[in-house]
């Protein structure tokens, strides 16, 4: 399945460093391993790329619905 969701251009600078692997997203759309996310900025002008998950963590140490998804870079947007 393929996500389109918004992010904030300083979460996805830390995501395209090696400072950050993973986001924290609320569970509304019942993300799966192998799922496709697309970020789009909140400005909704540029797109940040494809990633796919290859892991999820819930429960321990996180609120209730949040998961932490593992995400590897699959495409850059040109």
């Amino acid at each position: 399945m393929v996500h389109k969701l918004k992010i904030t251009n300083e979460r996805f600078k830390s995501l395209i460093t090696t400072a950050k692997k993973s986001v924290i997203r609320f569970n509304d759309r019942d993300y799966q391993r192998q799922d496709i996310l697309i970020f789009t900025f909140i400005d909704g002008l540029s797109r940040g790329g494809e990633w796919i998950i290859t892991h999820i963590h819930s429960g321990l140490g996180l609120k209730e619905g949040y998961v932490v998804l593992s995400l590897e870079r699959i495409n850059e947007e040109q």
